[in-house]
This record gives structure tokens, sequence and C-alpha cells, in this order.
């Protein structure tokens, strides 16, 4: 008799768990839909020229996945990551780079791209900084 008290004890403290984890998931779901990227880098200090792009992006289940053309093309760009319930995101771009003029230090065209952008997201806006190499702001709307 003590072992099923025991027993069923345990099966409320499981659902008592797995109800916990629903509002953080439907907050997280909050961002969900269809978005648009402007992603705008400055000229660098030696003398790279600016750019600016904008390609659209969805979010499903706060997963946020943004891509710049075809992968695979020159340029090219996906950027990807996963949106906190409390609009915190930590996105990573992996690309193709666009001629030397527009790389940093002038690297040849086609050059792998990698960063992080650090995002925030309210609502259905939202802004984003790259954290290494030239200075990029995005916007998300």
């Amino acid at each position: 008799m003590r072992q099923l008290e025991l027993f069923g004890s345990g099966k409320f403290l499981v659902l008592l768990f797995l109800c916990s984890l629903l509002p953080l998931q439907a907050y997280a779901e909050a961002f969900d839909g269809t978005w648009s990227v402007l992603e705008v880098c400055e000229s660098s200090p030696e003398g790279a020229r600016g750019y600016k792009w904008t390609y659209p992006a969805t979010v499903k289940d706060g997963y946020f996945v943004g891509q710049y053309r075809q992968a695979g093309q020159s340029p090219s760009m996906s950027l990807k990551g996963m949106i906190k319930p409390d609009g915190s995101a930590s996105l990573i771009a992996h690309g193709i780079s666009a001629d030397s003029d527009h790389n940093i230090k002038f690297a040849p065209a086609q050059t792998p791209i990698n960063f992080e952008v650090r995002a925030n997201f309210t609502g259905r806006t939202g802004t984003g900084e790259r954290l290494t190499g030239r200075v990029c702001k995005f916007t998300f709307t």
C-alpha cells in the first residue's frame, strides 16, 4: 500500500513538472512566424566597403532561420539560432563572402563567413549586432 502511494505522487510530480514547461514553450513560440532581416555593415577601418543586405527569415518553435541568397552562391549567408523565452538570442552566421572590396582585410572573394550575432526580440521587432570583425547592425521586423 505504501509503495502505491509513492508511485502515485511520483506521477503527480512528473505531471506538475511538465505543466510548468508549457508557459515557457508558449512564450518562445510567440516569436514564431515570418520575419524580414536588414543587415547593415559599416566600412571597415582598413577600407573594406560597407554593405546592406535584406533577406527573409522564419521562426518555428523559437528557432530562427534566415537566408541571404541561395546557399553556396557568392555572396550568401545563413543566420540561425534559438530565441530564448525572454527574447534574447545568439545567432550564428555562416556563408560565403562577396568580392574582396567588401571583405575584411580585403580577403579573396568566396572567403567563408563565420560570426556570431547577439540579438534581442520584443513582440514583432528585434535588433542585433555582430560580435566580432566589422560593425554590423541587424534589424528584425
